[in-house]
């Protein structure tokens, strides 16, 4: 098995005008510092306060935009990525690693992956995706490419340079239509980055929010030992070199994923689960006590000292006995948000070391917070009262049935 060395993952040369030699730590920190510039004072992160997490943008502030939920996932991350090189201190294996020079890049790539971890999404949430999808492919009828003559064709598919040859058209007709109906957030987060607005991030930052390795213009079945990595597309056609390229840099097999993704990915599972859930009793979707309900029978079986005890049971008890001038909705999710990441992060901290040699080789086929676990578990349980209490309610389905109109 070849050797984790971190130093060929964190790359910090660009796509253009690449910094050149060897750099000190510091040389290195100041160009993700320039990274962090560049990504905070984008249009695409402003863009942000105007789109919706859950709920219908509202003038206050009670309800998250996708704005105020990046910013929760990128300060998760940031606990996330800092556990992990705690731990890895503790065991002497930084040096090791290729980390001892690179904490400060390290947790700079996770943040901002966070923070950005949403640009490429639409209004409407998914169902902005599916509004876009639809409308395309019934006007283009991908499966129907390779068929219909050239004048069938209702985009300008003939206009395009056809470097390959004209006897590779239809092929390139096929994977044009397929890769416009396939139109999804995190492909479009890395169109967003390089083609639209050049931002010339490093290609380690990149690699950070590639997080599906599927190409928009793919068919057919994806292998097994990817099928997780490959279950979205993760980009378009029009970045397939500046991908190719960015695999070469960051020494990535075909379809395998930059090893940082893992850390965002789980900031974002642990953020949005309890913040959907703290949305929906600010609009009186229920009441704090009937939320407590709805997640102690949802996980079923009870015992004393259970994960859900020393969670959520623990949370609501305090929020009972609370004697400040704080609300008990305010009290109960400061506990719930506190307990939760208490737990979940460490843990998240604890599957990225254990499986440090299949996440370097970015094979590692699941979430972090995706096993057998009681951790899992608990995530799966907001989950699970999100979806059936929150996300069927008539606030939210009219939202993103606009993504319709």
């Amino acid at each position: 098995m070849a050797s984790i060395d971190f130093r060929n993952k964190i790359n910090w040369h660009r796509r253009y005008r690449s910094p050149q030699g060897v750099k000190t730590e510091h040389e290195i920190l100041r160009i993700f510092e320039s990274d962090r510039g560049r990504i905070i004072n984008s249009p695409a992160i402003r863009r942000l306060q105007q789109k919706t997490q859950v709920f219908p943008l509202e003038r206050n502030a009670a309800v998250r935009t996708r704005l105020t939920h990046s910013m929760e996932v990128q300060q998760v991350g940031r606990y996330i990525a800092k556990e992990i090189l705690s731990r890895l201190k503790e065991q002497n294996r930084l040096e090791e690693y290729g980390l001892d020079a690179l904490t400060g890049p390290f947790e700079s790539i996770v943040e901002m992956a966070c923070l950005m971890h949403d640009i490429g999404n639409p209004p409407f949430g998914h169902f902005g995706e599916a509004a876009i999808n639809d409308w395309f492919r019934q006007r283009l009828h991908p499966e129907d490419a390779e068929s219909q003559p050239l004048t069938h064709d209702r985009c300008v598919v003939s206009s395009l340079r056809l470097q390959e040859g004209e006897e590779n058209l239809n092929d390139i007709r096929r994977k044009v239509r397929q890769d416009i109906c396939h139109f999804e957030g995190n492909a479009q987060g890395i169109r967003l980055v390089h083609t639209l607005m050049r931002m010339n991030l490093t290609w380690a930052q990149v690699g950070g929010i590639l997080k599906y390795t599927r190409p928009a213009w793919w068919r057919g079945p994806v292998p097994d030992s990817h099928r997780y990595l490959m279950k979205k597309p993760g980009y378009y056609l029009s970045e397939e070199k500046y991908i190719a390229r960015l695999r070469k840099e960051l020494q990535l097999a075909p379809y395998s994923r930059f090893p940082l993704t893992w850390i965002m990915e789980a900031a974002d599972d642990i953020s949005y689960c309890v913040a959907d859930l703290e949305d929906a009793v600010e609009k009186r979707i229920f009441s704090v006590e009937q939320l407590y309900h709805h997640l102690y029978h949802a996980w079923g079986h009870h015992e004393k000292d259970s994960l859900f005890e020393l969670v959520v049971g623990n949370a609501w008890e305090k929020s009972r006995a609370n004697t400040l001038s704080r609300s008990t909705e305010d009290q109960f999710f400061m506990y719930l948000r506190v307990n939760t990441l208490n737990k979940l992060v460490p843990y998240a901290a604890q599957r990225f070391i254990d499986n440090l040699p299949q996440i370097f080789a970015g094979t590692f086929n699941q979430a972090l917070l995706e096993d057998a676990s009681g951790f899992s578990r608990l995530l799966g349980l907001y989950k699970n009262v999100a979806v059936e209490h929150v996300f069927s309610h008539p606030d939210v389905e009219q939202l993103e049935l606009q993504g319709y109109r």
